[in-house]
């Protein structure tokens, strides 16, 4: 166990980063395809200045990656494993939701 520090330590930082519900929304415009800030921020409902915020921090952590193309800024998921995971505790959630919801309707 004392070996899986350092990575445990690194993943408790990104999963920091990831406790925000403005850059889990990020993160799902993201798992389609790369975006703009524009179109991050239309989409998420922020401004654009809080969606740059939100996406240099990511960036900072290695969860999103960018490319220019003209004036034009592009992000783009690190990997897909990120947003795989976010839709995993979406679904663990869900059922956890559902379990309950019968118990009260059963009790």
């Amino acid at each position: 166990m004392e070996t899986d520090k350092p990575i445990l330590e690194l993943q408790a930082e990104m999963l920091g980063v990831l406790s925000n519900p403005k850059r889990l929304g990020i993160l799902k415009v993201l798992g389609k395809k790369e975006k703009t800030v524009g179109e991050i921020a239309s989409q998420v409902g922020i401004e654009m200045q809080n969606a740059s915020q939100h996406l240099r921090i990511m960036k900072a952590h290695g969860i999103v990656l960018s490319r220019r193309d003209g004036q034009a800024v592009y992000y783009r998921l690190a990997t897909p494993i990120i947003a795989e995971c976010c839709e995993l505790v979406r679904q663990a959630i869900m059922e956890n939701l559902e379990n309950r919801r019968n118990l009260l309707t059963r009790g």
